[in-house]
């Protein structure tokens, strides 16, 4: 069951990043607010699709599974790779440039972290992986995530999601 947590928790934070949308970038500069928000927009509902699909396979996953449990991590971390990869093709706006970048390096860094966490999930000994999980819950790209997309909003963008 605690298992079955920590990709919830994952997933909590594909939600994130999907909250920020996107698409494909301009190499001629900083887009205009109205562009940058119908990138983030359509990136978000690109996201989303595959944030779902991880969350029906998640959902069906059996706990007792270590290597289903850590293939569904290494599927987030890699949704993580494909949203950093798409914000980092986006030129946002100057008022805004600074928190999407944040976005694009936590979410690299973010997969990274699941990567080595769906390591431990198959490596650690039953008995440690309780404080393995406690780790995880803790992964603060996922609150530096967080608080990008909140200064964004609170900029005046409306990049979708439904926070």
């Amino acid at each position: 069951m605690k298992r079955v947590l920590i990709l919830l928790v994952c997933l909590s934070a594909l939600t994130v990043v999907a909250g920020c949308g996107g698409g494909s970038g301009s190499s001629s500069g900083p887009l205009a607010k109205e562009d940058y928000e119908q990138q983030m927009q359509a990136l978000q509902k690109d996201l989303s699709g595959s944030a779902d699909t991880i969350s029906t396979a998640l959902q069906d996953l059996d706990p007792t599974d270590l290597d289903s449990a850590a293939a569904g991590l290494r599927d987030a971390a890699d949704l993580m790779d494909e949203a950093s990869t798409k914000l980092d093709e986006i030129a946002p706006p100057e008022d805004v440039a600074e928190p999407h970048q944040v976005m694009v390096d936590q979410s690299a860094s973010a997969a990274d972290t699941l990567r080595e966490f769906a390591d431990a999930v198959e490596t650690t000994p039953a008995a440690e992986l309780a404080s393995k999980i406690a780790e995880f819950t803790q992964i603060e790209e996922f609150a530096a995530l967080e608080q990008a997309v909140a200064d964004i909003k609170a900029a005046g963008y409306d990049i979708g999601g439904d926070s």
